[in-house]
C-alpha cells in the first residue's frame, strides 16, 4: 500500500476506485480500514450528484380548428398533467458520481412517496392524451362519454398512486445514509480483488471494454441492490428466504409471505378484516332482526 495514502492526506477524490479497494484490502489494521472507508464515504456524500426531484408534464396541443368545440374544450382542460420525476442517470463518469446515482435511485424507488412512476399509474394519467389522438384519428365520441372516461381514469390513477405510495417504506434520507454506509462496508469486505478471481480468463475478456473501475463500480451497485432487498425483508419482519416467495397485503400493501393461495392479508389487517366481518354479521342478523 502507498504509505502516503494512510496518513492524514488520504483523499479518495484523487484516486481510482480500484486503488481505494486495494488499499482497504491490504490495510494492516482495522483503524486503517476504517480510515480508508470513511474517506470513501465522504467522497460519495460530497459528490455534486445530489438527488433531484422535479416536475414533468404529459402535454399535448389541441388543433386550433378544434379548440372551440365542446370536445376540444374538454381535451384542453386535460392537455397538461404534471407528475413528479427524478434524475435517474448521470453524465459524469467518475466512480463516486455513478455510485452516488445508484444510491439516489434506490432511495427514490423504495422510500420517496412523492415519486410514483408505476406503469399502471402512468398509463392512467396518459388517458386524456391517448383519447385525444384517437379522436383526431377518427374515433367517434361525445362530450358526456369523454368526461366519463377521463374522470374515471383520473380517479383510478389516484387510487393506484395511493396504493403504490403505501408500498414504499418509511425512512428519512439521514437514516438511509447510515444504512447505506453499512451496505457499502459489506461490499468492501466481501469484494475480491480482480487478480484473485478464479475465472481470470472471463475477467480478462471483459476488460476488452471495461476498466478496473467499471468492474468495481458494477460490483458495488449490484451489491447495493441485493442489500436493500435483504433490508426490506428485515423491515417487514420476513425470513431472508421463502420457497414460495412473497406478495403484498391487500389492504396495507406491506410484503407478506406467499405461503397460501388464499392468503390476502398481513396479520394485523387479517385481524381487522375479521372484526369487520363479525361486526357486519352482527348488524345484519341481530340489529336488523
Amino acid at each position: 500500500m502507498n504509505l502516503k495514502r494512510v496518513i492524514n492526506i488520504y483523499n479518495c477524490n484523487e484516486l481510482y476506485l480500484y486503488e481505494i479497494i486495494e488499499d482497504f484490502k491490504e490495510a494492516k489494521s482495522q483503524s486503517e480500514k476504517d480510515y480508508i472507508f470513511n474517506s470513501f464515504c465522504l467522497s460519495i456524500w460530497n459528490s455534486e450528484n445530489n438527488r433531484r426531484i422535479y416536475k414533468k408534464t404529459i402535454k399535448f396541443n389541441i388543433r386550433k380548428d378544434l379548440l372551440n368545440t365542446d370536445i376540444g374544450k374538454i381535451f384542453d382542460t386535460w392537455s397538461e398533467i404534471e407528475y413528479k420525476y427524478y434524475k435517474s442517470i448521470t453524465q459524469n463518469e467518475n466512480w463516486n458520481s455513478i455510485i452516488r446515482q445508484k444510491i439516489n435511485n434506490i432511495y427514490t424507488r423504495y422510500f420517496d412517496k412523492e415519486v410514483i412512476l408505476g406503469k399502471e399509474y402512468m398509463d392512467l394519467i396518459k388517458t386524456p392524451k391517448k383519447l385525444y389522438y384517437k379522436w383526431i384519428s377518427g374515433t367517434d365520441t361525445n362530450a358526456d362519454t369523454l368526461v366519463y372516461l377521463i374522470d374515471k381514469a383520473i380517479d383510478q390513477s389516484e387510487k393506484v398512486k395511493k396504493k403504490l405510495q403505501m408500498e414504499k417504506m418509511k425512512l428519512s434520507w439521514e437514516e438511509y445514509k447510515k444504512i447505506t454506509e453499512k451496505f457499502l462496508y459489506s461490499c468492501f469486505t466481501r469484494c475480491k480483488l480482480i487478480d484473485r478471481y478464479e475465472d481470470k480468463a472471463s475477467i480478462s475478456k471483459r476488460f476488452d471494454f471495461l476498466t478496473e473501475d467499471h468492474f468495481y463500480v458494477s460490483y458495488i451497485n449490484k451489491c447495493l441492490e441485493g442489500e436493500i432487498r435483504k433490508w426490506q425483508k428485515k423491515y417487514y419482519n420476513l425470513p431472508a428466504s421463502n420457497r414460495k416467495g412473497y406478495k403484498r397485503c391487500k389492504v396495507c400493501r406491506r410484503i407478506i409471505k406467499n405461503d397460501s393461495k388464499n392468503r390476502q392479508y398481513c396479520p394485523a389487517c387479517k385481524k381487522e378484516n375479521r372484526k369487520k366481518i363479525n361486526r357486519d354479521y352482527y348488524i345484519k342478523t341481530v340489529l336488523n332482526s
